[in-house]
């Protein structure tokens, strides 16, 4: 007996971070579970969902821009529907829907697991439609289907939702609201689903991972609430996975049960994702970070006393407003002190509802950009003297695919995907997508990526 005929064929183009790119995958779920059929490529499709990002503002010019290079096929009949989902219609929904008449129906992020319903009323022509509540954001469980997307070796599982916290830069909790956990059975649910589809890595995300458990309820009487190190502990012992990796650890919240968790797991990798985003105690306290340039620096010496064979990543902010030569130089100072192994740098962006919004003393973009260069050449020079230093080590890779000359794409565990780089293994026949497999670094490539030979199995 053959399957019926979909209802449609959709097509995706998923924008931002990862936590983004999850929703993408449990909106596809959800939509093959209701008579959908997906769609590779956009010219196959009836439909298309861009999910937008809007956290800072490239975000949402590349957002808008992506949704104009669909709109076009839109409007020449070439698409059925076009549907904008996402952070950007969440923030902006009554305005997009006024100077976008091409979209369909703008879904923020508190309707997700409606999307099919809404592709039924944009397909029947039912009107235009905004799906948006603010201040709110659908958080997945296990039980929701879900398409992974990529090759599936690796996945990403989101813990909480939200955010409580009060950064200055930071436009999320009135995008995203208030933090929401996911109950701890309902992670280590999915972590199992996972490994039994073969993923060998996931990576757990939130706004604010180690506030994960704060909002929810004791098992028992007398018992505490679920802690971050808890979960880590469960995930730990799941059958199947390789690699545990907890990502955005909020900086005052890194304690011993913690750093002891990440040190001595099996599975839960020693790398701490610790985005500090300046070294000015002026600046920190205008960015309402709560804590200081020196109880930085004793975290960073705590975390490498700890975790000595560990990773350590952070993101800074230059040009926020008020932003002095003389603090841009105290971060240049302590970069080149701490020296961290992977960094990211953003320039300021200036978002309305954001306390730093209202300040004065807006540092000039040109400013901005003359820092942004100077210090990502910094932290260059200090990358690949920090590489160069790995030369000769010995590590798991998880192979990811091939490039040309035969060399195959892999990853170390010190490499979260899509931000941390990538190892090129010399040409070894037979290593198949997925695998782990033992290597050598044997060398250093832009600066930024590694070089490594596979290893005899032992």
């Amino acid at each position: 007996m053959s399957a019926p005929d979909p209802k449609a064929t959709v097509y995706f183009h998923s924008l931002g971070c990862p936590k983004n790119l999850l929703d993408t995958e449990v909106m596809l779920g959800a939509l093959a579970t209701q008579g959908y059929a997906l769609a590779e490529r956009i010219e196959d499709a009836d439909v298309a969902v861009v999910n937008t990002c809007s956290f800072i503002e490239s975000a949402r010019e590349e957002s808008v821009q992506a949704i104009l290079d669909v709109a076009d096929l839109r409007e020449d009949g070439r698409l059925r529907a076009l549907v904008v989902s996402g952070c950007l219609p969440q923030r902006y929904g009554a305005e997009l829907a006024k100077e976008l008449p091409e979209v369909d129906a703008f879904v923020g992020t508190s309707h997700y697991q409606q999307i099919a319903s809404i592709l039924d009323d944009a397909l029947a022509g039912r009107g235009r439609g905004l799906y948006v509540e603010p201040g709110h954001t659908h958080l997945y469980d296990h039980q929701a289907p879900r398409v992974l997307s990529g090759q599936g070796h690796s996945a990403y599982v989101k813990i909480a939702e939200g955010c409580d916290r009060v950064c200055a830069f930071c436009a999320i909790p009135g995008i995203r609201g208030k933090f929401q956990s996911r109950e701890l059975h309902s992670v280590l649910a999915e972590a199992r689903q996972l490994a039994e589809m073969g993923v060998r890595e996931i990576n757990l995300v939130a706004q604010d991972s180690t506030a994960w458990g704060k909002d929810l309820t004791p098992v028992s009487q007398g018992a505490g609430r679920p802690r971050i190190e808890e979960l880590l502990r469960g995930l730990d012992e799941v059958e199947g996975l390789d690699w545990v990796r907890l990502l955005y650890i909020y900086p005052t919240t890194v304690d011993d049960a913690l750093l002891d968790v990440l040190a001595k797991g099996r599975r839960v990798l020693p790398y701490v994702d610790i985005p500090l985003q300046h070294a000015s105690d002026r600046l920190l306290r205008l960015m309402r970070r709560g804590t200081t340039a020196d109880r930085q620096r004793k975290l960073i010496e705590r975390i490498r006393s700890a975790l000595p064979h560990g990773t350590l990543r952070t993101t800074y902010i230059v040009g926020f407003p008020g932003e002095t030569d003389a603090d841009f130089q105290e971060l240049l100072d302590f970069v080149r002190e701490t020296s961290f192994d992977r960094v990211g740098v953003f320039r300021y962006s200036d978002e309305e509802g954001t306390t730093g919004f209202d300040l004065e003393d807006k540092v000039p973009r040109e400013q901005a950009r003359e820092r942004y260069r100077e210090l990502t050449s910094v932290l260059g020079q200090l990358m690949a003297e920090r590489l160069a230093g790995q030369v000769g080590q010995r590590a798991s890779a998880l192979v990811e695919g091939t490039v040309a000359r035969g060399e195959h794409l892999a990853r170390l565990a010190s490499q979260a995907p899509e931000i941390d780089g990538v190892t090129f293994l010399s040409p070894t026949p037979g290593l198949e997508v997925g695998e782990m497999v033992p290597v050598e670094i044997t060398g250093v490539r832009g600066g930024v990526d590694l070089e490594a030979r596979v290893l005899p199995a032992s």
